[in-house]
């Protein structure tokens, strides 16, 4: 259990999105794109990215045994200790949550449009300020007596009429496993959580995050830690995320 899965939501999504539905007639506008419409299609993934397949009780499924493991989790700082998922999670499924996951051979993208809102703040508090820095140390599971360790980076977040609130980050970690001997694993994850407000005047939340899949034990960490995708064409996916999400 890697400390992204115990601070954020664990991604487990659908494939694919289905063609906006629209309404036709003299006088009457056009329907907002239905969620599933929203998420990003895959003939628009990055090259080399396959769309894979799973459902929004996957994802639930998933996060419920995330959020267990994480009740045998120190954080330290105490007060970074995640909130967000507790709230957020339960209250998915398939009529308010459209997922999405696709894989290359060395990271996972996927995303989440949903009307449930997330608490952006909460996930602040837990990842920024004082606790930038976190370690998180499992007592239970393949992982225990393990030292987790994450940074993360704040990055440009998207700004826009249609944009209530947003956070973007770079979150990597550094997990020294229990043992005698000293082995590493290093992971990077690129993570953007956007409140948008349609036309319509619904909000929905965007989730879109690429982490990378590298499970290697090293036996030294790497001086500099390898993102799964360059930067400037992530914040291009989330813009261009941000913009379905308005229609």
């Amino acid at each position: 259990m890697s400390v992204t899965a115990v601070r954020r939501s664990l991604l487990v999504l659908l494939a694919g999105s289905v063609g906006l539905a629209l309404l036709s007639g003299c006088g009457v506008e056009e329907a907002p794109a239905p969620l599933t419409g929203l998420v990003l299609a895959s003939a628009s993934l990055p090259i080399s990215y396959q769309v894979l397949g799973a459902t929004v009780e996957d994802l639930v499924s998933a996060n419920q045994q995330t959020l267990k493991q994480a009740e045998t989790v120190d954080f330290e700082p105490a007060q970074c200790t995640p909130t967000a998922d507790a709230e957020f999670n339960p209250r998915l499924d398939p009529d308010n949550t459209a997922v999405l996951v696709a894989e290359s051979d060395t990271a996972t993208l996927s995303e989440v449009v949903t009307t449930v809102r997330r608490d952006i703040d909460a996930d602040r508090r837990a990842t920024t300020g004082p606790c930038r820095v976190v370690t998180a140390v499992p007592a239970q599971g393949t992982l225990a007596g393990a030292r987790i360790v994450t940074t993360s980076t704040e990055l440009p977040a998207p700004t826009g009429e249609a944009v209530e609130q947003a956070l973007v980050l770079r979150s990597d970690s550094v997990t020294t496993l229990a043992g005698q001997e000293a082995q590493f694993r290093v992971r990077s994850a690129l993570l953007a959580t956007v409140l948008v407000r349609r036309p319509n005047g619904e909000l929905v939340t965007v989730m879109l995050n690429v982490g990378t899949n590298d499970g290697t034990v090293k036996p030294a960490v790497p001086d500099r830690i390898e993102a799964p995708m360059n930067e400037d064409e992530y914040r291009k996916l989330v813009d261009e995320a941000v913009a379905r999400a308005a229609r």
